[in-house]
C-alpha cells in the first residue's frame, strides 16, 4: 500500500508529525492493522510527553498480531526508551524467537543489555546479529561499545574504526569510536568523534554524554574518577558492594587503631580524609565538573536544563564552603570550619536530587534534601534554647546518617525509574 510506504519513508526521515498524520489516516480506514499501530508507536516514542500513548499503541499491535515478530520488536524499543528493561528484554527475545534471522532484533537485545549494564550479554547479542548480517551498522557499533565497557579497548578501537570507515555518515559509528578512544585515553580524538556525531545527529544523547565526559577528562582528577567508575561497572553488583563496603570497614578499623594507639593518629587522619574526599568526589564529580564546563565555549552548550540547575546549586554550595573556610582561616578555626564542612556535605544530596530521571523523583529527593539540610539548623536552635552546646550533639550523627541513607535510596531510585 503506497500510503504505508510513504509513512515508513517519513519515519526514516524523522518527520514524525507527517508520518503520524499519514498513519492516523490509514487507521481511520482500518483500525485492525497491527503494523500501522506499531509504526504509529515509533512516531509517538520520539515525543517525551507521549511515551504512555506510544506504549499503548505498541501493546495494541501485539494484541492484534501476537505472532508478528515486528510488533514485539517495536514494543521492545518503546519499553527500552521508558527504562523498563526487563519487559523490553522479553519483547526482544519474543521477536527473536519468532524470527531468529533478523539482525535488527539482536541489535535491540544488545541495546537492552547495554543499558542494563550486562556488557558480556550485550556483546553476545551483537555478535549473534553480525552472524546474520556482518555489515549491520547497529550491531557493529554495539559490539564496539560492549568491548569498550568490558575493558577490551584495543579490540573496541579496531572494531569501531572498521565500522566508521564503512559508514562515515552514521552518527552512532562516530559515537562508538569516541567511547573507544575515551577508554583508551585519547581524549582529543574522542572529542573530535563526539563532535562529528553531534553534527550528524544533534539529538544523540550518547554523543552528548560522551562529549561531556571527554571535555571533563581534561582534568586529571575527573579521569581518575571516571576510570574508577568504569572499572567498578565491569564487576558484578556483589563485587561492587564488597569493594565499597570493604573500604568502609577498613577505614573504621584504621580509625579504631588511631584511637587505641595515638602514635598512629598522624598516619590515620590523612587516610581518613583522603577516603572521605574520594567518596565525596565519586558522588558529586559529574555536577562539579559540569560547573567548570559552563565556562567552556563549546561545553556550556552541551548541558541540559537539569544539569545546568545541578551545576548552579553545586556552585552555591562550593562558594558557601569557600566563604566558611576563608572565615575559619582568618579566625584560626571556630564556626567557619563547621560552615565549610556543612556546605561540602550538602553537595551530596544536591547531586543526588538532579540525577533522578523523572520530575516526581527529582522533587521527592529535593524535598528530602531540604529536610535533611535543616537537621543541623534544628540542632543549633536546640543548643541555643537550652543554652547548652551539648544539646545538639546528636543532630550531627543524624545528619550524617540521613545523608548516607538518602544517597543509597536515591541511587536505587535512579536505577529503577520508569519514564512516563
Amino acid at each position: 500500500m503506497p500510503s504505508i510506504q510513504r509513512a515508513q519513508f517519513l519515519l526514516q526521515q524523522q518527520r514524525f508529525d507527517l508520518a503520524e498524520q499519514e498513519l492516523r489516516g490509514l487507521l481511520s480506514e482500518d483500525s485492525e492493522q497491527a503494523e500501522l499501530h506499531s509504526l504509529l508507536s515509533l512516531c509517538l516514542v520520539n515525543d517525551a510527553g507521549r511515551l504512555k500513548e506510544a506504549t499503548d499503541e505498541a501493546e495494541l499491535a501485539v494484541g492484534l498480531a501476537p505472532d508478528s515478530p515486528f510488533v514485539h520488536y517495536v514494543l521492545g524499543r518503546v519499553l527500552l526508551v521508558r527504562n523498563r528493561t526487563d519487559e523490553a528484554r522479553k519483547a526482544a527475545e519474543e521477536a527473536i524467537r519468532l524470527d531468529p534471522y533478523d539482525a535488527d532484533y539482536f541489535g535491540l537485545l544488545s541495546q537492552i543489555e547495554l543499558v542494563a549494564g550486562q556488557w558480556q550479554k550485550s556483546l553476545n547479542a551483537a555478535e549473534q546479529g553480525l552472524k546474520i548480517d556482518a555489515e549491520d551498522d547497529l550491531c557493529n557499533n554495539l559490539r564496539s561499545i560492549s568491548l569498550e565497557r568490558l575493558g577490551r579497548s584495543s579490540e573496541a578501537l579496531d572494531s569501531a574504526r572498521k565500522t566508521l570507515s564503512r559508514s562515515p555518515d552514521n552518527a552512532m559509528s562516530h559515537v562508538s569510536f569516541g567511547w573507544a578512544a575515551l577508554s583508551a585515553g585519547d581524549y582529543r580524538q574522542a572529542q573530535e568523534s563526539f563532535r562529528e556525531a553531534l553534527r550528524l545527529d544533534p539529538m544523540n544523547e550518547a554523543a552528548r554524554d560522551g562529549m561531556i565526559n571527554a571535555l571533563n577528562s581534561r582534568s586529571f582528577v575527573f579521569r581518575m574518577i571516571y576510570r574508577f567508575f568504569v572499572g567498578i561497572s565491569r564487576l558484578g553488583a556483589k563485587y561492587q558492594f564488597a569493594i565499597i563496603f570493604g573500604a568502609w570497614i577498613v577505614m573504621q578499623l584504621l580509625g579504631k587503631l588511631g584511637r587505641d594507639y595515638p602514635a598512629l593518629s598522624p598516619f590515620v587522619m590523612p587516610l581518613t580524609f583522603a577516603y572521605f574526599g574520594f567518596v565525596l568526589l565519586t558522588w558529586i564529580a559529574k555536577p562539579l565538573f559540569n560547573t567548570i564546563l559552563r565556562f567552556h565555549p563549546f561545553g556550556r552548550h552541551l548541558l541540559n536544563r537539569k544539569e545546568i540547575w545541578a551545576s548552579n546549586m553545586i556552585a552555591v554550595c562550593l562558594l558557601s564552603a569557600v566563604i566558611g573556610g576563608g572565615y575559619a582561616i582568618s579566625r584560626l578555626g571556630g564556626s567557619g570550619i563547621l560552615v565549610a564542612a556543612y556546605w561540602v556535605v550538602m553537595m551530596i544530596p544536591v547531586a543526588a536530587t538532579f540525577q533522578q530521571k523523572t520530575t516526581m523523583r527529582t522533587v521527592g529527593v529535593g524535598v528530602a534534601s531540604i529536610i535533611i539540610g535543616l537537621i543541623p539548623v534544628y540542632g543549633i536552635l536546640m543548643s541555643v534554647a537550652a543554652r547548652s552546646p551539648e544539646s545538639g550533639d546528636g543532630t550531627i550523627t543524624t545528619f550524617a546518617f540521613s545523608i548516607l541513607v538518602l544517597q543509597i535510596v536515591s541511587g536505587f531510585m535512579q536505577q529503577t525509574a520508569v519514564r512516563n
